[in-house]
């Protein structure tokens, strides 16, 4: 919504100090930040189902459409209604559901320890398609996998890894989006993780299941070493009504380039960017990923 200053002024109280107008704005915009839905309330199914989910599995996963049989559009009808109505306009709040009353820390795809997502990095990674009828198209290669870090999903205790063969293309597809701390996407990180992961790539792609011992969806540090991963970044973006109240107004577009190199231009540490960068290692770059990867773990791969 764009507005002339005399319109702006009448909004805003009358003042037609510029600084002080800005002031105004600049309060009322970060107001409208404040979380209003959590996420685990956008699936309608509990924070039960969003976290089998996230792991991999749940109905959304688990069941193939065919002959007219678990209809995507039918059995995640809530995904378009909540997309239409409020993934745009209200910030929604870290999946919780009352699970860290007895839980803490139940959405472990979220948390590095007490914090989120330390290097402000969420990824998706898809093994197959949910329509019988069309065949998966994959994006990325999985070279290797330490799966202690996603323990809360896989529930393997003991320490495992697992190097995939390299060789094979298109294993799996893989997106994802960056943020810097404390920014405009920071804030709406989970309504961007709705519109990626569960409008863009479940409900519009139909795009299904983990990569065995990984999380389908969580903070990069628990994710597989690809090769590569799309990207999307949420576009910042406000309204403000006659009586002065403003909202968030959240858009999203690809971010033009991989998520690796996406991240290698934001305001981050070059040790962060390091790390992101031997998680998602570029084309042609896996075999060589997944042998340093051994060599880091002091172990040799053998032909079988």
């Amino acid at each position: 919504l764009f507005v002339g200053m005399e319109a702006l002024v009448e909004y805003l109280g009358g003042t037609t100090d510029t600084d002080e107008m800005q002031q105004i704005l600049d309060t009322r915009c970060a107001s409208a930040l404040a979380p209003q839905t959590d996420l685990s309330d956008t699936t309608g199914k509990g924070p039960q189902f969003l976290k089998n989910y996230l792991d991999g599995g749940a109905t959304w996963n688990d069941n193939y459409e065919e002959n007219g049989s678990y209809v995507l559009s039918e059995d995640a009808a809530v995904i378009q209604s909540v997309y239409d109505t409020e993934a745009k306009t209200s910030v929604f709040a870290t999946p919780d559901g009352g699970t860290s009353e007895h839980y803490p820390f139940y959405f472990s795809n979220f948390f590095k320890g007490d914090q989120e997502c330390r290097l402000g990095v969420i990824e998706c990674c898809y093994t197959s398609s949910r329509d019988a009828s069309s065949p998966f198209q994959g994006n990325s290669e999985m070279c290797a996998l330490d799966m202690t870090g996603a323990a809360q999903s896989n529930h393997i205790k003991a320490r495992s890894m697992t190097y995939f063969n390299a060789e094979s293309s298109n294993q799996a597809y893989c997106s994802g989006f960056a943020y810097e701390k404390d920014s405009f996407g920071d804030a709406v990180k989970y309504n961007t993780f709705f519109h990626m992961a569960m409008y863009n790539n479940l409900y519009d792609k139909g795009l299904v299941k983990n990569i065995p011992g990984a999380p389908l969806c969580g903070c990069i540090e628990q994710m597989p070493i690809v090769d590569n991963a799309d990207c999307v970044k949420a576009i910042e973006g406000y309204t403000i009504d006659s009586e002065g109240q403003v909202g968030v107004n959240i858009s999203w577009e690809d971010c033009g380039n991989d998520l690796a190199t996406y991240y290698e231009s934001l305001h981050r540490t070059d040790m962060e960017k390091f790390f992101v960068n031997s998680k998602v290692v570029g084309s042609g770059q896996c075999t060589d990923a997944a042998l340093s990867f051994m060599n880091d773990h002091m172990l040799v791969p053998v032909s079988v």
